[in-house]
């Protein structure tokens, strides 16, 4: 289990999904040792209208989450988040093929006790840790409202409220020169300036271009500019490399 954990929001059959994850698990463990995907679910019982944990269940649903990953952690069971939405928290776990049993055994454990109900089940992957990448792991514009989450927060720790709109500069790099001035064109038409000095000529690329507009600078603001950004970029053969901005006071 790895040290880059990290949260995103997503909709899971129409309902806001809070999912949390560890991005680099399968880079430290044997995925095709780990090959069984396995998921405890615990039913809510005092869940909010956008379906999460109300503020007294989550400190209880939090405590029967720490007790089970610590009663499998020596069992070859290996926790690599959860996903929250409609009323349930779903932990995922990755095994051996044979643990299910010893899951099974450690949640009756935990949680019978608690009143809370619960199953356990496995998740068929028709390829190698498919459930994780391709249902938990973020896509790109995911991975880039994450980015936007710790900018922001860097923001707010450093005393900006938030609330006025302000320059917000922005970085991506092309392959190709032409589909950089293609780019550039196409995003004048949304209200971006260019940073005229950030056109670098290299023969080798790639190629940068800074831009810069006035925005909100609120965590849902940012995804929508990001959101922008990163499909132009793909458009031009592109990256999007981040934004910054000046703290306001």
């Amino acid at each position: 289990m790895s040290k880059n954990w990290d949260l995103y929001f997503d909709y899971i059959n129409e309902k806001v999904a809070s999912i949390v994850l560890d991005m680099d698990v399968w880079k430290e463990i044997d995925t095709e040792k780990y090959r069984q995907a396995l998921t405890v679910r615990l039913i809510l019982q005092q869940p909010n209208a956008d379906g999460f944990p109300s503020s007294n269940e989550s400190n209880i649903i939090s405590e029967i989450e720490v007790a089970l990953k610590e009663l499998v952690s020596h069992k070859e069971i290996i926790n690599v988040g959860r996903i929250t939405t409609d009323g349930f928290r779903d932990i995922i776990f990755y095994s051996l093929p044979e643990k299910q049993k010893d899951l099974v055994e450690a949640a009756n454990q935990i949680i019978t006790s608690t009143g809370y109900e619960f199953e356990v089940f496995s998740m068929d992957d028709e390829k190698t840790w498919a459930f994780y990448f391709d249902i938990l792991y973020p896509n790109q514009y995911q991975q880039q409202h994450m980015g936007n989450r710790s900018v922001i927060d860097s923001l707010k720790e450093s005393g900006d409220c938030l609330e006025t709109p302000r320059q917000v500069d922005h970085w991506l790099y092309f392959e190709h020169a032409p589909m950089r001035e293609s780019f550039v064109e196409a995003i004048k038409k949304e209200g971006f300036s260019i940073e005229e000095n950030s056109l670098q000529v290299n023969e080798d690329g790639p190629y940068p271009v800074t831009i810069h507009r006035v925005d909100s600078v609120d965590y849902f603001s940012m995804n929508d500019v990001t959101d922008l950004l990163v499909t132009f970029a793909e458009e031009y053969n592109g990256v999007y490399d981040g934004w910054g901005t000046l703290v306001m006071n």
